[in-house]
């Protein structure tokens, strides 16, 4: 018994020890990528400068001040659309965690559709799609 439970303490502590390995080699290649695309950008941003000065003739300072303003004008486009794409949902109850209040969504919406369509035609429905769900 003592040996069985070691043996599975042991595969535990091994399966822990891949899995942390592998996110650790996850996180440094994120990591080395993310710094590539830093230096691209940086290299971008210098090219540009240095196209302003020599195709658009403009002086070392106008040039700077149109990278500078460029980059303000993306930062503030970056925190506009933020809202948008972080938008949170609405904490709807998680249906494993509080099953009384699953089980009160589903009864109320099954009210709701005995009382509009009736009985037959919804128990109709739960069959056809319980004989749907089971061919899966």
């Amino acid at each position: 018994m003592r040996a069985t439970l070691l043996t599975l303490v042991s595969g535990i502590k091994s399966r822990i020890k891949s899995a942390v390995a592998t996110l650790l080699r996850k996180a440094i290649l994120i990591a080395t990528a993310i710094v590539v695309l830093l230096f691209a950008v940086a290299f971008g941003l210098v090219a540009a400068y240095q196209a302003l000065i020599d195709v658009g003739g403009f002086t070392p300072i106008e040039a700077a001040g149109i990278v500078g303003g460029f980059l303000v004008g993306l930062g503030f486009l970056v925190l506009a659309v933020l809202p948008l794409v972080a938008k949170t949902n609405r904490a709807e109850p998680e249906l494993i965690s509080a099953p009384g209040k699953g089980l009160a969504i589903v009864d109320k919406g099954l009210a709701k559709a005995t009382g509009q369509i009736g009985a037959l035609p919804v128990l109709a429905i739960a069959f056809a799609v319980g004989l749907l769900a089971g061919r899966r």
